[in-house]
Parts: C-alpha cells; structure tokens; sequence
C-alpha cells in the first residue's frame, strides 16, 4: 500500500505585499529611530526627518534589487 503525500504546494506571491510593506515600515521606524536618537543626544531636530526619508528611499532600493525580476 503506497501512502499518497500532499502534492507540494505551488508558489504563492500573496505574501510579497506584506513582505514589501515591512520593508518600507521596517526601514522607516529603523532610521526614524536613530534620527530621533541623535536629535536627543545631539539637541537638533533634523535628523528624525532626515532619518525617515533616508528609511524610505533605501527602503524602495531595496524593495527594488529584491523584486526586480520577478
């Protein structure tokens, strides 16, 4: 008697959504956390949106290396 296994599952891009949108959180919170940090210890108040946009567009850059040929 042969035991039937599952057939594999086939590849489901229906996670690369959530997978780009913690990409782009991931690289905000990240930068905006250190720009924040060294708004604090250094008294300014341009690094936290320097951060954020710094997040942001290597945040794209990366979303963009990781998904350009598919």
């Amino acid at each position: 008697m042969s035991q039937q296994s599952d057939p594999p599952p086939p590849p489901s891009n229906s996670t690369d959504g959530w997978r780009v949108l913690s990409y782009l959180i991931g690289g905000l919170v990240l930068y905006a956390g250190i720009g924040w940090l060294l708004d604090r210890w250094l008294d300014t108040s341009f690094f936290l949106p320097a951060g954020i946009v710094l997040g942001a567009g290597l945040a794209v850059v990366l979303i963009y290396f990781r998904y350009r040929d598919s």
